[in-house]
């Protein structure tokens, strides 16, 4: 092992070591105990590869669907425990949220930029362990997408609202449960040949323990904050807090997107007191540890058109997740977990937007993927 190798391996702990040792001196213990959970999660995204971005685009592509079952199983591992606990505690808070304009404009949106940044939020987070520098582009332009989104969020509340469904409120814990376990079941059947054989093979293996490791993160994070795993919320305290530091004119108290008890206190704390920003510095802190430890950090060099992708990309991603009550995180995983319909539904236009995040993708600089086969024939290979 040469002496730079070393040296990264001894960065790598010292960062994760250092960061929690840190946190528990000038936070508190649950705060801590989220960002180890954050870190949990960004060694699991990083040492797979677990990403959303990628597994839609070859979702979409046709060119395969094991990506995309792995999270399912993330999901219905997940909703196994943690929608009948969210029904039965008075004490944990879901994420059911109403299906409307709002979320099918803002989920498409959410698609489209997470195909031309080569990432969505939880990648571009964990992308910094691999010392992909364009990310930290994405990031702060995530942060002005939502800066950006909670001054028309007003307005985004008067589009129309068809709808607002929790299966495990209409049809109990279990039942509920249940038919959300069948639906993702289903969906997994379809996406592939041989649903069990994909369990035996070898390639499936980092991804289907990373999947439950992901579910694990998300139900420790349900227990510790008492409201599931949200990424986008993170980057939305962030911006505001950005906006109102330059001085411009803009009340919060009017503003619906912070007009709760809870989300004025968030305001109010330092930031390193927020429940929802700890996992993403956790998943941030994780991810450049394990590829330091893992010799997979290895910063490149910035080129303009992917620069432009990741900064255009990322404010299309946080403008989406926020008038769409969520990203792949929020909305999707921990959406579907709490039993609301919105995050089954969040999935389609996000689909549909990766699908023009593709075709869009030459133009930033990145190949375009080949399209030889529909969703079905993919499922029939992979």
């Amino acid at each position: 092992m040469t002496y730079l190798a070393k040296s990264a391996r001894v960065a790598g702990v010292t960062l994760i070591a250092g960061l929690l040792i840190a946190s528990a001196y000038f936070t508190s213990l649950p705060q801590t105990a989220l960002l180890a959970l954050g870190m949990i999660a960004g060694i699991a995204f990083l040492t797979a590869s677990f990403g959303f971005a990628t597994a839609w685009r070859d979702l979409v592509t046709g060119r395969s669907t094991r990506l995309f079952r792995a999270q399912l199983l993330m999901i219905g591992a997940a909703s196994l425990v943690m929608a009948p606990l969210i029904a039965l505690s008075p004490d944990l808070n879901g994420f059911v949220r109403p299906v409307g304009v709002s979320l099918l404009v803002g989920a498409f949106i959410f698609g489209v930029g997470a195909q031309i940044a080569n990432g969505c939020s939880s990648g571009s987070l964990f992308h910094l362990g691999q010392g992909r520098i364009q990310s930290i582009a994405v990031l702060l332009a995530f942060g002005l997408g939502t800066m950006l989104a909670i001054r028309d969020y007003d307005d985004w509340l008067e589009a129309p609202i068809f709808f607002a469904e929790s299966l495990t409120r209409s049809f109990g814990p279990w039942l509920g449960t249940g038919l959300l376990l069948a639906g993702l079941v289903a969906l997994f059947a379809i996406a592939g040949r041989n649903p069990l054989g994909w369990f035996k093979d070898p390639k499936s293996r980092p991804v289907l323990i990373a999947a439950l490791v992901l579910a694990a993160v998300n139900l420790g994070i349900l227990l510790v904050s008492g409201r599931p795993w949200s990424t986008a919320q993170g980057f939305a305290l962030i911006g505001t807090q950005l906006d109102t530091a330059q001085g411009w004119e803009w009340d919060l108290d009017f503003s619906a997107f912070w007009s709760s008890d809870l989300m004025a206190s968030r305001l109010e704390n330092p930031w390193f007191m927020d429940s929802f920003l700890m996992p993403n510095l956790g998943v941030i802190a994780g991810a450049i540890g394990a590829g330091l430890l893992s010799g997979k950090f290895h910063p490149g060099a910035i080129k303009v058109l992917p620069l432009a992708g990741a900064l255009l990309g990322g404010v299309l991603m946080g403008y989406g997740a926020t008038i769409a009550f969520g990203c792949n995180i929020g909305a999707l995983f921990s959406g579907i977990a709490s039993g609301s319909v919105h995050g089954w539904i969040w999935l389609l236009p996000a689909l549909a937007g990766s699908w023009v995040g593709v075709k869009l993708r030459p133009a930033f600089g990145y190949p375009n993927a080949s399209e030889n086969t529909t969703f079905f024939k993919a499922a029939a290979t992979s």
